[in-house]
């Protein structure tokens, strides 16, 4: 039985990847921000699951967490970061607060989760996997400051990934395009009743990050209908 750590894991796409790992027989350290969310997963969930709560935009928080994780499950065989934020709405009304959490938990947050994966587990075969969205592929009305987050994310881990060329570390960068969840309440630029189901999309992710003996998945969109 190996351990995942999986960002995000309260709600959402992270919180059914969680879900699906256990399912499957792992144990899972479950990273969010709200306490009450990770505790009410973990009352249903068992010694299967960790929650650790943390602010994935301070540096010294995301260390500690690890630190957490790594006590209690050793070496992860995944990370999974899908922990992030949006604000919605034309650029010239949005605040400079709503501004500042986006870029500090989509891209900041990223950045501190990748660094941590490299100082402690950059020499072994193992999988660090970021959930960017098609808001890193295409910009989008009305998601300015998200979509610019997200672009910021995928340059960052390109760059990773050229560092670390040559290293057993695998990055593999992952395009969802609108998940049904709590994250677009709210939001009324779109209508998401018809976004993708969170559980079919912890499928694909899953099957995604099974390597085979001589390939595995860099980067993968996921479409909806």
């Amino acid at each position: 039985m190996t351990m995942q750590i999986v960002t995000g894991a309260g709600s959402g796409l992270g919180r059914a990847l969680t879900l699906k790992l256990v399912a499957d027989g792992h144990r899972v350290a479950m990273m969010g921000r709200s306490p009450k969310k990770l505790s009410a997963l973990a009352e249903s969930l068992g010694d299967r699951v960790l929650p650790i709560s943390v602010d994935l935009s301070d540096p010294q928080a995301v260390h500690q967490a690890f630190d957490y994780a790594e006590a209690w499950g050793g070496s992860p065989q995944w990370v999974v970061h899908c922990a992030g934020l949006g604000h919605f709405g034309a650029l010239s009304g949005q605040g400079d607060d709503a501004i500042q959490s986006m870029l500090t938990s989509n891209l900041h947050s990223t950045i501190w989760v990748g660094r941590e994966v490299v100082r402690r587990w950059g020499h072994q075969e193992m999988v660090l996997a970021n959930v960017l969205s098609s808001a890193a592929q295409t910009g989008k009305a009305h998601e300015a400051v998200y979509c610019a987050t997200k672009w910021g994310m995928r340059g960052f881990l390109e760059s990773m990934r050229a560092e670390l060329k040559g290293q057993p570390l695998r990055l593999v960068n992952l395009y969802p395009s609108g998940i049904r969840s709590a994250f677009w309440a709210g939001s009324d630029h779109v209508d998401s009743s018809g976004f993708m189901a969170p559980e079919e999309a912890a499928e694909y992710l899953v099957d995604a990050l099974s390597a085979k003996s001589s390939c595995y998945v860099t980067e993968m969109s996921i479409g909806r209908f």
